[in-house]
């Protein structure tokens, strides 16, 4: 299934597919004030892309992907001098997933911080059960060794819990064309037409 990526501005959209993260695994709870707050703070600090697909009656967002200039204060991670890009959040809505969007959206993040001139792109994820991780790893990523963060949430039954993180880095300088198709042609991602 292919998707057109543009910049996300419709909050509620935002909301909409944000809202995956109160399901399995994470059952994270958010009121709409969180949410907004948010979406309001991934966009001062970066950027926000939403995939919109079309149906014979209607178009509608159903995944984005929020990037975010440098590194958070609160993470254990060190870049000196280098012009960094967090990945801060990707969601695709349930009923779309397994279908290629998760992919584009993540490839997309990671050919824009390239075009915007950033020198690594690096995420936090879960350590286990977490649905990016395999994306990231097809794409190139590596987890950055002996890196790791605890993290509470608020469930959606009322229960806070702590998190195991891990986080995965990509060198962008290093990315180029080619070397992108082949870790597309290898995990069957994309055709090469898709990425000229």
């Amino acid at each position: 299934m292919d998707g057109k990526i543009k910049e996300l501005v419709d909050v509620e959209d935002f909301k909409k597919v944000y809202r995956v993260f109160s399901g399995p695994p994470y059952n994270e709870k958010y009121t709409d004030e969180e949410l907004e707050e948010i979406f309001r703070e991934y966009r001062e600090k970066g950027y926000v892309y939403g995939v919109y697909t079309t149906t014979t009656t209607t178009e509608g967002c159903c995944g984005l992907i929020a990037l975010e200039r440098g590194v958070k204060a609160d993470h254990p991670v060190n870049y000196n001098g280098e012009n960094i890009m967090y990945l801060a959040d990707i969601a695709v809505l349930d009923g779309y997933r397994r279908n290629g969007l998760g992919n584009q959206l993540m490839l997309y993040g990671v050919m824009q911080s390239k075009a915007l001139g950033y020198d690594k792109i690096y995420m936090r994820t879960l350590e286990r059960g977490s649905m990016s991780y395999s994306i990231a790893s097809k794409i190139g990523f590596k987890q950055i060794p002996d890196v790791y963060q605890s993290v509470e949430r608020e469930r959606v039954n009322g229960n806070v819990e702590t998190m195991q993180n891990i986080f995965l880095e990509i060198d962008l300088n290093s990315l180029n064309r080619e070397s992108l198709k082949k870790k597309m042609s290898m995990v069957n991602l994309y055709s090469e037409k898709e990425i000229e």
